[in-house]
């Protein structure tokens, strides 16, 4: 049954935001199970531990934030086994999600799951989320492209057991004119066919993986030393939506 507080929606996007969302929306789960991604990825997933998706009945809608990755941020991405969520940024995403799923329950009377950031251990394809809750686009660097940061945020969502109206999407084409810098900057010209090809990207990836740097613990919020992996952002770096802005 859909909610009749036409309030709602923006209460709940006001909360994630006091929490520290950069933008937040939501998107229908009907919507969200008709994505082409899931078509694609059900056909040929790239990760074995993925097994497909049971969706839950009680579950209506998605509510997905994203949190500004400025270029002068960097380590909010940088892996690291010993760092909670293994991301400085999952980390406070993980966080943000306990509070508003506490919250939604307490205040709104809405019960919700916190998804895992990986598809693999039951998440959801957060990009389409995103587009479809109207914070962005998905581009032709396969990355989700916001008026506000271009490609620079990190995603996070929760399902909610209430059917709330959407908040997307949005008319939006950042790509219109542009000569793709995206695609030319990639190191391992994982657009060379014209899209992206994930085998492709998973090679820079795991050679950094394979060459993991050790820094000072203080740098990721720890308080020991730790091996870290500093993921590849040329193509979002790239992206010329955005720049020059704080995210």
């Amino acid at each position: 049954m859909k909610s009749n507080n036409k309030n709602i929606e923006e209460t709940i996007v006001a909360k994630a935001k006091e929490l520290g969302a950069s933008l937040a929306g939501i998107a229908s789960i009907e919507d969200l199970k008709a994505s082409s991604s899931y078509a694609i990825y059900d056909k040929k997933p790239f990760y074995e531990e993925y097994k497909g998706v049971t969706w839950r009945e009680a579950h209506k809608s998605v509510l997905v934030w994203a949190l500004a990755h400025p270029i002068s941020e960097p380590v909010l991405d940088w892996w690291s086994m010993k760092v909670p969520g293994f991301t400085p940024g999952n980390g406070i995403m993980r966080t943000q999600s306990k509070k508003l799923r506490i919250w939604m329950d307490e205040e709104l009377g809405i019960k919700a799951l916190s998804l895992p950031y990986q598809i693999e251990y039951g998440g959801a394809f957060l990009k389409d989320s995103a587009a479809l809750a109207g914070l962005g686009v998905i581009g032709k660097n396969n990355l989700l492209v916001t008026p506000e940061f271009g490609t620079r945020v990190r995603l996070r969502g929760i399902f909610m057991e209430a059917e709330l109206e959407p908040t997307g999407p949005i008319e939006f084409d950042p790509c219109k004119g542009c000569d793709q810098p995206c695609h030319r900057a990639c190191p391992r010209d994982a657009f060379r066919s014209g899209s992206f090809e994930r085998p492709y990207c998973k090679e820079e990836n795991d050679k950094r993986e394979a060459n993991g740097q050790m820094v000072d613990g203080s740098i990721m919020g720890i308080e020991e030393s730790s091996e870290v992996v500093k993921p590849c952002r040329f193509c979002e770096l790239a992206c010329p939506v955005a720049q020059g802005t704080s995210g």
